[in-house]
C-alpha cells in the first residue's frame, strides 16, 4: 500500500515515524529546532481558511464570562432597586397615613401633637424622595416600556416633597387657625382674621404647588401601568386641580377681603329675578334688598319694589341710551321701567340701568350690583335649612320655588299683596340666613351649583372685583369678541304679561357641522300649567287681544350670534307676531328676535343656524335663560372640531 493510499491516520503515523528518524540522524542544532517547532505546531490549515478556531472560542468563552458576570450583577441591582422601591412606597405611606391624621387633628388645638405629625410627614417624604433620586432609578428610568412609570413614581414623589416642605408649614398654620371642618357662619359672617393672616403665605403656597405640577406635567398617564397610575391619580388630580386655584387665590384674596368689607363697610344691591314672568337673564326683577358687608359681617339696609319708583315719580324716566342698533332689538321699556332692564342679556347694561334709577331715586349708589333667583334661594336653604314664614309655613329646599312663584299668587292675587308677602319672605329669609349657623363650603357649593346653571351674576364698580367676576363667568356679559370665548346664546322675554313661566320647562341643545363652520343651537319649550292655576296675576293679560287663550305663553326669543358670525337661519323663519319681528347688534353681536306662542300642555320647538367667523375660536360658552325648572344643556361631540376645551 502506497502512503497516498493509506487511511489518514496511518497517515499521520508514518510522518511521526519519518520526522523521529529524520531527529536521529541529523545532529545539527538548527535542524533539530526547526523540527521540534514542527512537532509542536498543529496541522497546517486548508489552503485559504484562517486560523480562528481557538480566538473565537475565547470571545465567545468571553462574552458568556462577561454575560454571566453582568447577570449576576444585574441580578444584585434589581435586588437593591426593588429594596429601594419598598424603603418609598413604605415611607409615602406612612407619609399618607399621616396627613390624614393630621387632618384629623387640626381642630384639636395640641400644637405638640400637630408639629409632630407633620415632622414625621416631612421626614418619610424626605426618605421617599431621597431614595427615588438614587442612580438606580435614574437608570430604570431610560429602560424602554418600563421607563416612564419609574419616571412617573419619581416625579410624584419629588412633586410631594416640594409641597410637604414648602406648602406644609404655611398651610398649616392657616388650617389651625380656621378650621374649614368646623368654620360655620354664625351672628351674621365669617371671621376675616385667619384669611387676613394666610394672605402673606398663599404666594408661597401657590409657588409650591406651580413648582410641583411643573413637575408632573410630563406625565403621560395613559402610559402607565395600573400598578403605577392607580395609586398616583390621586396625587396628580390634587395638583392639578389645586396649582389653577392657588394662582387665583393669590390674584384676588386681596379683592375678595375687600369685596367682604375688609377694609371698610360695602354695600350691595341684591335684585330679586322672578322666573314665573321671564326675562333675558332670568325674570322680572321687580324686587331688591340693599345689604352691607362689613368686616365679613352682611347687613341689611333696605328693601324696594317697582312701586318705589312709581312712588318717587322717577319710573319711566330714561337714564342710559343705548345704541339705535341695540335698542332695536327691545320693547322701549328696556330702558324706562325696572321691571324690564333685564330684556338685555347683557347684565353690566342691567346693573347699570339699577344704579342709575336709585341714584336720581334715592341719592344712593352701590359698590356692586348681585343678582339671584328663588331656585338659588332653594339651594341656599339648602345648606342653612328652613325658615318660618308669618303664616306659619316652612319655607325650605323642597318648596321654596313653588311657594314664591305659584302657590303666592293664588294666595295673593293682586301685585300689592304679593309683593307685601315678597317683602316680608326676602327680610325672613334675609334674617335666617345671618342668623343661623351653616357651613360655609357647603353654602359655596351651593352657590356654584347656582352658577353653573346661570342664576348669578355680578357687577362691581371696583375694577380689581369686576375683573374677579369675569374670571369665575360670573359677569353676564355679551362678549364683544371670541378670544377668551365664543358666546352664542338663545333668551327668552315674556311677552304674555303674566306668571305663566313658572310652568315651562326647556331644554338646550347644540350641534355644528364643522366642514361648513356652522353651529346649530336648538331649545325645546313645554308649557306645563295645571288645570288648577285661576289667578288673573299668573295667566296671560295681553293674550285676548291676540285671541288665544290666557294659559298660553307668548314668548319673544332672542337670538345672539358671536362678534363675526351671522345668523343664517331661525326656526320659525317668522314669529306668530309679524309685527314683533326685531333684529340688531348689542356689543358686537348680531342678533334676532322672534314672537313664539306655547299652548298649554304643548312643547315648541325653536332653533337657528350660525356661520362662524374665519380665524381661531374660544371654547364655547352656550349661553341661555333659566327658568324656575332645571334645564338640561347638551353639546354635540361634532362641535369639538370648532372649538378648544375650556381651560380647568
Amino acid at each position: 500500500m502506497q502512503p497516498e493510499d493509506a487511511p489518514m491516520g496511518e497517515e499521520n503515523s508514518l510522518r511521526r515515524h519519518a520526522r523521529q528518524a529524520t531527529v536521529q540522524a541529523d545532529t545539527a542544532p538548527a535542524a533539530a529546532s526547526d523540527d521540534m517547532a514542527d512537532l509542536y505546531e498543529p496541522d497546517p490549515a486548508p489552503v485559504g481558511r484562517p486560523r480562528k478556531r481557538r480566538v473565537w472560542l475565547w470571545v465567545v468563552l468571553s462574552i458568556i464570562l462577561v454575560l454571566l458576570v453582568a447577570g449576576v450583577i444585574a441580578g444584585v441591582l434589581a435586588m437593591q432597586f426593588i429594596s429601594e422601591a419598598k424603603v418609598a412606597r413604605s415611607a409615602l405611606e406612612r407619609a399618607k397615613t399621616g396627613i390624614t391624621a393630621l387632618n384629623s387633628q387640626l381642630g384639636s388645638e395640641d400644637q405638640t401633637k400637630l408639629q409632630a405629625t407633620a415632622a414625621d410627614i416631612t421626614a418619610n417624604v424626605k426618605l421617599a424622595a431621597e431614595t427615588v433620586d438614587g442612580p438606580l432609578w435614574d437608570i430604570a428610568a431610560r429602560v424602554p416600556f418600563v421607563g416612564q412609570n419609574v419616571d412617573a413614581v419619581q416625579r410624584v414623589t419629588r412633586a410631594v416633597d416640594v409641597l410637604v416642605l414648602r406648602a406644609l408649614p404655611p398651610g398649616m398654620q392657616f388650617m389651625s387657625t380656621a378650621d374649614l371642618d368646623k368654620l360655620t357662619v354664625e351672628g351674621g359672617g365669617i371671621n376675616l382674621e385667619p384669611f387676613r393672616q394666610v394672605q402673606g403665605s398663599i404666594p408661597e403656597i401657590a409657588s409650591a404647588f406651580a413648582d410641583a405640577q411643573a413637575l408632573v406635567a410630563p406625565i403621560d398617564r395613559a402610559s402607565l401601568l395600573p400598578e403605577v397610575g392607580e395609586p398616583i391619580a390621586d396625587i396628580l388630580d390634587v395638583i392639578g386641580d389645586a396649582a389653577p386655584a392657588l394662582a387665583v387665590a393669590e390674584k384676588y384674596l386681596p379683592t375678595l377681603l375687600n369685596i367682604a368689607g375688609s377694609g371698610g363697610t360695602k354695600t350691595y344691591l341684591l335684585i330679586f329675578q322672578n322666573n314665573a314672568e321671564i326675562r333675558a337673564t332670568g325674570g322680572n326683577p321687580a324686587s331688591s334688598m340693599i345689604v352691607t358687608m362689613t368686616d365679613g359681617k352682611l347687613g341689611y339696609a333696605d328693601q324696594a319694589t317697582s312701586a318705589t319708583f312709581y312712588e318717587a315719580g322717577t319710573q319711566g324716566n330714561e337714564y342710559i341710551s343705548l345704541p339705535a342698533e341695540t335698542t332695536g332689538l327691545y320693547l322701549p321699556t328696556l330702558t324706562r321701567h325696572n321691571q324690564d332692564y333685564n330684556f338685555t342679556p347683557d347684565f353690566p347694561t342691567t346693573a347699570q340701568l339699577f344704579q342709575a334709577i336709585f341714584a336720581d331715586t334715592t341719592g344712593q349708589s352701590f359698590d356692586g350690583v348681585i343678582s339671584i333667583d328663588p331656585v338659588v334661594l332653594s339651594h341656599m336653604l339648602a345648606v342653612a335649612g328652613p325658615v318660618t314664614l308669618n303664616t306659619g309655613e316652612q319655607l325650605n329646599a323642597e318648596n321654596a320655588v313653588k311657594v314664591l312663584l305659584s302657590d303666592s299668587y293664588e294666595i295673593y292675587p293682586d301685585g300689592a299683596t304679593s309683593d307685601a308677602f315678597f317683602t316680608d319672605t326676602a327680610k325672613r329669609v334675609f334674617d335666617h340666613l345671618t342668623a343661623a349657623s351653616w357651613d360655609p363650603l357647603e353654602m359655596l357649593d351651593a352657590l356654584e351649583q347656582s352658577a353653573e346653571e346661570q342664576r348669578v351674576y355680578l357687577s362691581f364698580t371696583d375694577p380689581a372685583a369686576q375683573a374677579l367676576a369675569d374670571e369665575f363667568g360670573l359677569d353676564g356679559a355679551l362678549k364683544p369678541d371670541n378670544t377668551t370665548q365664543t358666546q352664542v346664546g338663545m333668551y327668552l322675554n315674556d311677552s304674555s304679561v303674566g306668571k305663566l313661566e313658572y310652568h315651562l320647562s326647556s331644554t338646550v341643545n347644540a350641534s355644528c357641522d364643522p366642514a361648513a363652520r356652522t353651529i346649530t343651537t336648538t331649545m325645546t319649550l313645554h308649557n306645563g300649567i295645571t288645570d288648577d292655576i285661576k289667578s288673573e296675576y299668573t295667566l296671560g293679560l295681553r293674550n285676548g287681544s291676540y285671541g288665544i287663550p290666557d294659559t298660553t305663553m307668548m314668548l319673544d326669543v332672542l337670538f345672539f350670534a358671536p362678534p363675526g358670525a351671522q345668523i343664517t337661519s331661525t326656526d320659525p323663519a317668522v314669529g306668530q307676531v309679524a309685527r314683533w319681528e326685531r333684529s340688531g347688534v348689542e356689543k358686537g353681536n348680531t342678533a334676532l328676535s322672534k314672537t313664539v306662542f306655547v299652548p298649554k300642555n304643548e312643547t315648541v320647538t325653536v332653533s337657528y343656524t350660525v356661520a362662524l367667523p374665519q380665524g381661531e375660536l374660544g371654547p364655547l360658552n352656550l349661553r341661555y335663560t333659566p327658568t324656575a325648572n332645571a334645564t338640561p344643556v347638551t353639546i354635540d361631540s361634532s362641535c369639538d372640531a370648532l372649538f378648544p376645551p375650556a381651560a380647568g
